[in-house]
């Protein structure tokens, strides 16, 4: 996947090789977090959380000294940076984080939300690109966040999907001015969701 988010933003070869080998070794530190809290089914303590938010440092532990291009070992310790502030381990801002970090965090989010886990269902793709989409320009790096959400839904074009009044169709054209409202076809009818406030993609099918 990172190689395709690769080509997304035109990265050259070795760029996309960087990518593809940070978004492998991301998240090698949750190996050493302990699986009570890792695969706990219920909501994390506050203590637990702590634990849990200290794989970035248990994963940059075991690599900064291994012989790795230096956005991987950045991406691996910043992967939970976000672009206002509100990130971790260090809280910082966009000029702070280098672009391979930016990246990997944009796909694991996405990776995160659209998974089943032990505590709920997998989060609908579209109903993930809104709220992604309503961060792209706080929490994220816009110049990465609406090329790799504008292309996201692009991919799910010739896919069937179930609408919020019941209908059934198929995803036919993309808004890019509302990329979780693209125009369905039901039948003879095609719905353009943008023009339609109350109706919404709430499933593939």
């Amino acid at each position: 996947k990172r190689q395709i988010i690769g080509k997304w933003l035109t990265f050259n070869d070795e760029q996309i090789k960087t990518l593809t080998l940070a978004g492998l070794l991301h998240d090698i530190g949750k190996l050493l977090v302990p699986d009570n809290i890792l695969n706990k089914p219920g909501t994390l303590t506050d203590n637990e959380y702590e634990i849990m938010k200290h794989h970035v440092n248990l994963g940059y532990e075991q690599i900064k000294d291994k012989n790795l291009p230096l956005p991987v070992k950045e991406a691996i310790l910043l992967h939970h940076e976000k672009c206002d502030g509100s990130g971790y381990p260090f809280g910082l801002k966009s000029p702070d984080i280098p672009a391979v970090a930016k990246i990997i965090t944009i796909a694991d989010v996405y990776d995160a939300m659209t998974a089943s886990r032990i505590y709920r269902a997998p989060i609908c793709p579209f109903e993930v690109v809104k709220m992604m989409y309503q961060d792209a320009f706080t929490k994220f790096d816009p110049i990465y966040a609406i090329p790799f959400l504008k292309n996201v839904v692009a991919s799910y074009i010739g896919t069937n999907v179930k609408l919020s009044d019941g209908r059934t169709g198929n995803v036919v054209l993309i808004n890019d001015n509302a990329l979780d409202k693209p125009i369905v076809q039901c039948g003879n009818d095609y719905v353009n969701l943008s023009k339609n406030s109350g109706l919404s993609i709430v499933s593939l099918m």
